[in-house]
């Protein structure tokens, strides 16, 4: 059962709507939170893989290279 959407286009009464929704769907507030974390965690684990730490003074950075498992 999805959250009643309201003709007011409030960004507050969307985001309202937007939470309603993510409750919904995980069945309780622990579980729709549990989820919001797991994603900005994979989020951000790939934003950190993606970004170049660069070449500087001809060597690569430590924070450059994988660490291996």
């Amino acid at each position: 059962m999805a959250a009643e959407r309201l003709e007011d286009t409030d960004p507050a009464t969307e985001l309202e709507c937007e939470i309603d929704d993510l409750i919904a769907e995980h069945g309780s507030e622990r579980a729709a939170l549990r989820a919001v974390l797991h994603d900005m965690t994979v989020l951000l684990a790939d934003a950190d893989r993606s970004v170049s730490h660069g070449y500087l003074r001809g060597l690569f950075s430590s924070s450059a290279r994988r660490e291996e498992d």
